[in-house]
């Protein structure tokens, strides 16, 4: 048991060393987190001009609702293009190492293959905790940076006492990371199952971003729909890409950041269950079809 533990976390290193030492990841990173990073250059050029401006008492926290309203689009557009990414990087830890024979050299090591589809899953999970704490972080460092550069012997100010120096409490922040994680899970779970079906990486990513596009879109005509044939909306309720939607509403991430929405509140729970549940049928799914899957090479 020990032995077979210590395989599973070598073997969970050396995915994630695969995938973070690839050059698109890094890309894959800067494009997760463009609103962040642009956003967070742009805040502290505009605090920089507001110096001499005259706005000293209010100049902070209109940059700080700034940063909210940022990092909240940062959160939107996560939820939209995150897909594209997951499923590239997801289609060349599987569809194209099983194309070019490296997934036959690794089950000639001393693993079993559940072992290797939990740790391909486990270090795309690692990719996607990465990107998603990396905009947050990028954005609370732009108010820690506005915030020091007020207190400078050079600069008078006079600051509004209650002015908010942080985008979001350290518990927000945390139900946010959480929210965004979860919400992400049968995302990247669909994409393992699609890619065991594909030696492309690219052609696994199109039509498996075709299928989700396509499922997403009956969701949201799921409501009108349903004033013909109430059908419609039962067959909506079944489709697993409702449930991220979901955590990612506006509301819903505005209600966490205020903290006027816990998550167990049913709107949010509920979602989360979805997620979850959706996230292991997927990957038992997964797993069934690898170990009787012939691996080519």
């Amino acid at each position: 048991m020990g032995l077979d533990m210590n395989r599973s976390i070598l073997l969970l290193k050396f995915e994630i060393k695969k995938i973070m030492a690839r050059k698109k990841a890094l890309l894959f990173l800067l494009g997760l987190n463009v609103i962040p990073i642009l956003g967070g250059i742009l805040g502290i050029i505009v605090f920089i001009k507001f110096k001499t401006w005259g706005f000293d008492d209010l100049r902070l926290s209109l940059l700080t609702e700034a940063m909210r309203g940022l990092f909240t689009a940062h959160l939107k557009l996560f939820a939209w293009i995150a897909p594209f990414f997951l499923s590239l990087v997801i289609g060349d830890s599987i569809s194209g190492e099983m194309a070019k024979g490296h997934m036959k050299t690794l089950l000639l090591t001393p693993v079993t293959r559940l072992q290797v589809i939990i740790s391909k899953s486990l270090a795309v999970m690692f990719f996607l905790l990465i990107a998603i704490t990396i905009g947050g972080l990028f954005l609370q460092t732009t108010i820690w940076i506005a915030k020091n550069m007020s207190q400078s012997p050079k600069i008078v100010l006079d600051f509004v006492e209650d002015a908010p120096t942080t985008i979001l409490s350290a518990i927000s922040a945390i139900k946010l990371l959480a929210i965004s994680f979860v919400a992400n899970l049968p995302v990247i779970a669909y994409f393992v199952l699609f890619s065991l079906f594909s030696e492309s990486p690219i052609l696994m990513a199109f039509s498996g971003l075709f299928v989700m596009m396509f499922l997403q879109t009956f969701v949201l005509m799921a409501p009108t729909l349903a004033k013909f044939d109430p059908f419609y909306e039962k067959i909506a309720s079944w489709i697993f890409t409702r449930h991220p939607s979901k955590l990612f509403e506006i509301d819903t991430l505005y209600g966490i950041m205020d903290g006027k929405l816990n998550i167990f509140d049913p709107a949010v729970s509920n979602a989360i269950i979805g997620c979850v549940t959706w996230s292991i049928f997927f990957f038992f799914l997964s797993a069934l079809i690898f170990r009787r899957k012939a691996i080519p090479g």
